[in-house]
């Protein structure tokens, strides 16, 4: 594979996408090819059958690598779940002689300090995000070499996951004869898709609605500074539907694209849409509002659940960036207001990355082309001269993209 490409892939619940992208001096980078095809594979951000992952993972990867005409030997994988957990930890580094300049390789041992936390022998470092730096007490320092000092410190942000489903993933990957390159939590790669560096730098969460997970991340002082998964998405309002107007699920996915609303007293109470019942062979009319008021039920559950995780979070009062919606179940009409209205104190917008010029616009791409933009734009900053490390032991930073 070209090295100048990177190629990344996102385990949704009802579909697997791979998308390659190069990058670019101007722009950041440009998006090449990309694919979807369904999966039924994954459940709440786990494997649940290898074949068939393996089998989307191949399908799509395929389709890119004909568009592209080369090979994909490797993919940077985008991983949820609630088996994953954060934790803040520091570390220390006194500067020996004092007041001389830092190094990499000083920036690197702090950083493997912080890192030296005991956790489960069922769970293993994912990923570790530098939040911020401190020289000589000096806060939110982002990029400490080359400033003089006698300590370093730092606060890092390390996610676990659970073995197992970490090992699923990499099986799943290799049956379809690829290797992992990297891990990337999907929220983390929803971020970096939508939120700006000002976002990013002043404090904002990302809420990614998909299927089976709703992913949430905060961003705080150009980092990521807290990490949540709901096992509930837009399945669960389409199982809803299904349940309470006995239909099958490809009606009731139907129903809710063509005619749901995330307030239904918003929609005409003279309104109706045509239901094809269970069973039933001729389609009957209902109001359109009964639909609506099913969908709002479980999408006020959704946003009730995103404000439990933010005070959670303890950074619920340090978001001026607000709350910006992502993912499939975002593309439902009045969910920004819906979100506004349960969490009262937030600005919501709704956003999904646009893929360039070659492409028409695509809903639920935010957490793809944030894998790719974090893979290109974010360097490795725990890269030794000597060589590269595996990829549980590698370290980037947001950092460099808030200059960008």
């Amino acid at each position: 594979m070209n090295s100048d490409l990177v190629a990344v892939l996102d385990l949704g619940s009802t579909k697997v996408t791979c998308l390659a992208a190069s990058a670019d001096g101007a722009d950041g980078m440009t998006i090449d090819a990309f694919a979807t095809t369904p999966c039924r594979g994954m459940r709440r951000g786990q494997v649940a059958d290898i074949a068939e992952v393996s089998r989307a993972i191949g399908t799509v990867v395929r389709k890119v690598e004909l568009e592209l005409e080369e090979n994909i030997d490797s993919l940077v994988v985008g991983i949820s779940g609630s088996h994953i957990e954060g934790i803040s930890s520091q570390g220390y580094r006194p500067i020996v002689p004092a007041g001389r300049k830092l190094t990499h390789q000083d920036v690197l041992e702090v950083i493997n300090h912080s890192r030296s936390v005991t956790i489960p022998s069922d769970r293993e470092q994912i990923q570790s995000l530098p939040r911020e730096f401190r020289v000589d007490g000096q806060r939110n320092v982002h990029k400490p070499v080359g400033m003089t000092g006698s300590k370093l410190e730092v606060i890092t942000y390390i996610l676990t996951g659970q073995v197992s489903s970490l090992q699923n993933i990499e099986e799943a990957v290799g049956g379809a004869g690829k290797r992992v390159e990297q891990m990337v939590i999907q929220s983390l790669a929803s971020g970096v898709g939508v939120l700006t560096p000002e976002e990013m730098e002043l404090g904002a969460a990302v809420v990614d609605i998909g299927g089976s997970t709703t992913d949430i991340a905060v961003f705080l002082n150009g980092s990521i500074a807290f990490s949540a998964s709901i096992p509930v998405g837009g399945i669960s309002v389409t199982s809803d539907l299904s349940q309470l107007l006995k239909t099958s699920p490809e009606e009731s996915e139907r129903l809710k694209i063509a005619s749901g609303s995330s307030i239904a007293k918003l929609v005409n109470e003279k309104d109706s849409v045509d239901v094809i019942q269970l069973g039933q062979p001729l389609a009957r009319p209902m109001q359109r509002r009964v639909l609506c008021e099913i969908i709002q039920s479980r999408m006020r559950e959704i946003a009730t659940m995103v404000g439990q995780q933010l005070e959670k979070s303890e950074l619920a009062f340090s978001l001026p960036g607000g709350i910006v919606l992502t993912g499939g179940g975002s593309a439902l009409p009045s969910a920004d207001k819906l979100f506004e209205e349960i969490l009262k104190t937030y600005r919501v917008r709704v956003a999904e990355p646009t893929l360039g010029p070659k492409f028409q616009k695509q809903v639920g791409m935010a957490t793809a082309v944030g894998l790719a933009s974090f893979t290109i734009q974010c360097f490795d900053e725990l890269t030794p001269a000597e060589g590269v490390l595996p990829w549980r032991d590698r370290v980037k930073s947001l950092f460099s993209m808030l200059s960008r």
